[in-house]
């Protein structure tokens, strides 16, 4: 297809990805998305209603702790990748990762759908790359998309979005102001279409034929192809905590300033009081201390109940952000049970995107695809301690259970034979390191028993009259 058809009338596809990204609906979106990491980086107060210029704002940052808390679990560490495929394809996957330093871009990737509902990830050329590969990331703030009528799950469009300041005509005559306005590359299957606002820029065939980006939800919904941000709750009841911190800590301010009404004046004189002041009134004027009566006790009891909420309707238990005391292992599972769900769920949707990312970098450069992909997510660093961990010896003595089968429960993707052939060796490192260096113990040699020492008795001692 020729360039002059792409640079005079857009397709259907593109057309309807371009009115998508001007709705009311996208816009909001992308704005929560914005505000949503602007309460993650402390950037809360701009968002707080104030009565006047003396009400200073009180903000308590929650949303950090909690989303990191969901964000942290997976890539917290280098990971073990196992990939089932070509060769070549497997060497020039981990070339890449190296590159582009695989577990931290990924947790940065978990973090940022977390908080912004989705971020699509595309391999783009760096020639400063030993593999020219750089992995590249958008968050749910600056894309927007066109779900497939077939396949919601896929974009039929898939639009790039950034919002620019530039000078507005008229600068040059002394009246300088700004103009904001939506800048946009909008990717179909034949098509890249650049505009600025509704001005068409470019527009040039797609040369690999398919949208080269990878979604990564912060959780999925179902027949949508932007994810839902879990951020958001966190962050609307973040917002009304730090409102009414704010407003309490008004209303302190002018309970401590004691504000004292006059009455009587009858030309409306003003008065002021210090401390350690006496004053005389007029006849017939009174003064009074007003008494605000702030309900302190009622406000922070409905602050801690709404912090309450954030930890529940997050999946996120307060003790394992402010820490506490468990008695035991299944104590501690329970009270982690909702964010370890979230985590077990997530393990699996993060390995399928690390797999449709693998297969998109090598469809880029031309390479067969990859046929599977297992990832060691470090299961056994979620909980500060498991309750399988008091049982399984308990379960391995009683028969209940062996060592082959916790082996392959750690690792799926080992057979029975290569189970009993890693604990073997296994066992013979741990004897070989506990006999280095030692020598064993000589036991006392023990003399023979005597006569003397241990008396045999007589049997006609051992008879008795009857």
């Amino acid at each position: 297809m020729s360039n002059q058809t792409f640079n005079s009338i857009p397709n259907a596809i593109t057309a309807q990805a371009l009115a998508n990204n001007f709705s009311n609906e996208e816009k909001s979106r992308r704005e929560a998305a914005i505000i949503n990491k602007e309460f993650y980086y402390g950037n809360s107060s701009q968002y707080l209603s104030t009565f006047n210029i003396e009400q200073e704002p009180v903000v308590l940052n929650l949303t950090k702790p909690v989303v990191h808390k969901r964000s942290s679990m997976m890539y917290n560490r280098k990971l073990n990748r196992e990939f089932d495929g070509p060769s070549e394809s497997i060497a020039f996957l981990e070339a890449v990762y190296d590159d582009n330093d695989i577990d931290s871009f990924m947790l940065n990737a978990d973090l940022m759908a977390e908080l912004t509902g989705s971020v699509v990830v595309a391999p783009v050329a760096d020639e400063n790359k030993p593999t020219k590969i750089k992995l590249q990331m958008w968050d749910g703030s600056q894309l927007s998309a066109v779900p497939d009528e077939d396949d919601p799950d896929k974009a039929a469009a898939l639009s790039l979005v950034k919002v620019v300041d530039r000078l507005a005509d008229g600068w040059h005559k002394g009246n300088p102001s700004n103009s904001r306005l939506i800048k946009q590359q909008i990717w179909t299957d034949d098509s890249i279409t650049t505009y600025d606002g509704t001005v068409l820029v470019s527009s040039e065939e797609n040369p690999y034929g398919f949208i080269p980006f990878v979604n990564l939800q912060g959780e999925e919904v179902a027949g949508q192809y932007v994810g839902w941000a879990p951020a958001s709750l966190v962050r609307k009841l973040n917002a009304h905590i730090n409102q009414m911190l704010t407003d309490l800590g008004y209303t302190i301010k002018m309970q401590s300033a004691s504000p004292i009404s006059l009455s009587g004046y009858s030309a409306g004189e003003g008065i002021t009081i210090t401390p350690g002041r006496a004053i005389s009134l007029p006849a017939g004027a009174t003064a009074e201390v007003l008494n605000f009566s702030p309900k302190i006790t009622e406000v922070l009891a409905t602050i801690q109940y709404l912090e309450e909420k954030i930890y529940e309707t997050s999946s996120v238990p307060r003790i394992s952000i402010v820490g506490g005391e468990g008695t035991s292992g299944r104590e501690l599972l329970v009270r982690w049970f909702p964010l370890v769900q979230v985590y077990n769920e997530k393990t699996i949707r993060y390995t399928k995107y690390e797999k449709q990312l693998a297969n998109t970098i090598l469809k880029v450069v031309g390479l067969p695809e990859i046929t599977d992909l297992h990832i060691n997510f470090p299961d056994e660093d979620l909980l500060p301690l498991s309750a399988s961990e008091e049982v399984l010896e308990r379960d391995i003595i009683l028969g209940m259970k062996t060592p082959v089968d916790e082996m392959i429960r750690r690792n799926p993707h080992l057979t029975e034979q290569e189970a009993i052939a890693i604990i073997e060796h296994n066992n013979e490192i741990n004897i070989q390191i506990g006999l280095a260096g030692e020598t064993p113990e000589e036991e006392p040699e023990v003399e023979p028993e005597t006569e003397t020492e241990a008396p045999v008795i007589a049997e006609e001692d051992n008879i008795e009259e009857v």
